[in-house]
């Protein structure tokens, strides 16, 4: 098992992951937690291949500097919102241009119908977050092949994230997918 997993050490991500509690009487606070832990992971995930280029605009006394996307990338977040929506709850007013897809169901003929936006755009490099709260199933293994051979998406370009990560389905996908990224804040 050759995988890249990153443990996020950052310590808003460590401070905001462990304060989560499964406690009903504090689904409001816990939703707040998600959303920031959300958008950290996001962060720490996008920050080594999101790349911005400067564009300039000439004002009357001066010239104006922005940032914008690469036009040549499309980013996709995966996920299955009913479980999640509470982690990405920000991420579209950060990241206008992210395209978030919904598996609801996490079957494979699921898959395919959710996975028809990857189709248009071919010739544009893509980048998948595939984003659950606890990484414990094997259907992630499908969906990994779903879009690698179905969609052409190279396994440097999928990268998985989770609040916590079972130790047996790291191995399951180690011996499939060796080359995957993983973020995560624990494996269990």
């Amino acid at each position: 098992m050759q995988l890249n997993i990153y443990i996020l050490s950052h310590p808003i991500i460590k401070l905001l992951s462990n304060s989560i509690n499964i406690n009903i009487n504090q689904k409001q606070k816990n939703s707040y937690l998600y959303r920031y832990v959300g958008t950290f992971l996001i962060y720490e995930i996008t920050r080594g291949y999101l790349h911005t280029k400067p564009i300039y605009i000439k004002q009357i006394l001066h010239i104006k500097q922005m940032s914008l996307l690469d036009k040549n990338t499309n980013y996709y977040i995966i996920t299955d919102l009913i479980q999640t929506f509470n982690l990405i709850g920000d991420i579209k007013i950060i990241l206008p241009s992210i395209k978030i897809l919904n598996i609801n169901n996490k079957k494979q003929e699921n898959f395919q119908n959710t996975l028809k936006e990857l189709n248009n755009h071919q010739h544009i490099n893509k980048h998948i977050i595939i984003l659950e709260i606890i990484l414990s199933e094997i259907w992630i293994i499908k969906l990994i092949k779903s879009l690698r051979d179905d969609y052409e998406i190279p396994i440097k370009n999928i990268h998985i994230t989770s609040l916590a990560c079972y130790n047996q389905i790291l191995e399951q996908l180690g011996k499939e997918y060796p080359k995957v990224n993983i973020y995560t804040t624990k494996i269990i």
